[in-house]
C-alpha cells in the first residue's frame, strides 16, 4: 500500500480523475430516482466505491457457555422442566474479548473501513452526501472476506458543476434509496449517516435442547428461541448505541439478517446465531447547503366551472 495517496489506491484516484474530467455525472440511479433527487435540490456527481479485505476469526476458550455476557436464564438452570445452559452474546464490555467478541470487532472495523474509503472518494469529488449506499461482504477463501461499499455521490444543484471539495469536509451518507432520501429531505429530515449493529449469540447444545431438536412431536425448541432472541436483542442494542452517537431523531432500518451455524465443542456442539441490522439516522433539517436552492412552489388550484347546465337540470 506504499503507492496509496490520501488513503486511496491508484485505481480509486484514476476513477475520481475520470469522473471529474467528464462532462457527464455518472450514477447508479434510475431515471425516476434522479428526478426525485433533483426535486429535493440534489444532483449526482459520480459513483463512489470503497473496499477492504479482512481476516475474520474468533477465540473460543472452551464451550459457548463461557467468555461472554449471559442472556435469558443468566446461567445454568432449569427451563421448561429440563437442564439448560445459558445463552451468551458478543456485545457489551464482558463480550469484547471472549467468544465471538474479536470476530464482531473485526467485522465492524472492515464494514466501517469500506464505508470510510467510499466517503474519501466522495469528498474528492466535492460531494455533500452519498445516497443508496450498499455495504456487502463476500467470502474470498476460508476466513478471508471482502467488504465493499458503493453508492451515488450527490451535492446541491446550485453547485453541481463545480469540481471542488465539500465545503465542510463532512459527507453524509444513507442506506436509503434516492427516492426515500428526497422524500425525507422535502419533509424536513436530513440523513446523518449509516449505522451497524451486529451480535453473535451462543448456546451449548445441552440435554434439553438436544431432546427437543430430535423430538417426534410438534414442540417449541426453547433453547433456539432464546438464542435467536438474544442475537437480535443485542444487535439492536449495538445499533441504537451507534445511532445515539451519530445524533438525530429517527432511525430507519434498511437491512436485517439473522443466520445460524454450529461449531464443535469436544464431542458435542455449540449453536450460534448471527444478527446484523443496518439503519440510516435522520435528523431535523433543512441542511444548510439546501437553503439556497429554490424548489418549485405549489401551483395555485384553479376551480373549473361548467359552461352548461348540470345534467340534473337538463330535461
Amino acid at each position: 500500500m506504499s503507492d496509496w495517496i490520501d488513503g486511496l489506491p491508484p485505481a480509486a484516484h484514476e476513477r475520481i480523475a475520470r469522473q471529474r474530467a467528464s462532462s457527464t455525472s455518472g450514477s447508479l440511479l434510475s431515471a425516476p430516482a434522479a428526478a426525485a433527487l433533483r426535486s429535493s435540490g440534489l444532483a449526482p456527481v459520480g459513483e463512489v466505491f470503497g473496499c477492504l479485505v479482512m481476516q475474520l476469526g474468533w477465540t473460543m476458550g472452551g464451550c459457548g457457555a463461557y467468555g461472554s455476557r449471559g442472556f435469558g436464564t443468566g446461567g445454568f438452570g432449569m427451563l421448561g422442566g429440563g437442564y439448560t445452559t445459558p445463552v451468551t452474546t458478543s456485545g457489551g464490555s464482558s463480550g469484547k474479548y471472549g467468544g465471538f467478541g474479536p470476530y464482531v470487532k473485526a467485522f465492524e472495523k472492515a464494514w466501517y473501513g469500506a464505508v470510510d474509503r467510499m466517503l474519501t472518494e466522495a469528498r474528492a469529488l466535492g460531494a455533500e452526501g452519498v445516497v443508496g449506499v450498499q455495504v456487502t461482504r463476500k467470502r474470498m477463501e476460508n476466513s478471508t472476506w471482502e467488504f465493499t461499499a458503493i453508492g451515488t455521490a450527490v451535492r446541491s444543484v446550485d453547485t453541481a458543476l463545480m469540481p471542488r471539495p465539500s465545503r465542510s469536509g463532512e459527507v453524509w451518507y444513507a442506506g436509503l434509496s434516492a427516492e426515500d432520501c428526497a422524500a425525507a429531505i422535502l419533509s424536513g429530515l436530513v440523513p446523518r449517516g449509516l449505522v451497524l449493529g451486529i451480535s453473535v449469540a451462543t448456546k451449548h447444545e445441552d440435554y434439553q435442547l438436544k431432546m427437543q431438536r430430535n423430538s417426534w412431536s410438534n414442540t417449541e425448541v426453547d433453547g433456539l428461541t432464546l438464542l435467536l432472541q438474544a442475537a437480535r436483542k443485542d444487535a439492536r442494542a449495538q445499533l441504537a448505541a451507534r445511532a445515539s452517537r451519530v445524533g438525530g431523531s429517527d432511525l430507519v432500518i434498511s437491512h436485517s439478517f439473522v443466520g445460524e451455524f454450529e461449531t464443535p465443542c469436544g464431542e458435542e456442539k455449540d449453536l450460534h446465531a448471527e444478527a446484523i441490522f443496518v439503519g440510516t439516522v435522520l435528523g431535523p433539517g433543512p441542511m444548510a447547503d439546501f437553503r439556497t436552492h429554490k424548489r418549485p412552489g405549489t401551483a395555485a388550484v384553479m376551480t373549473v366551472m361548467p359552461l352548461t347546465d348540470p345534467p340534473s337540470r337538463r330535461r
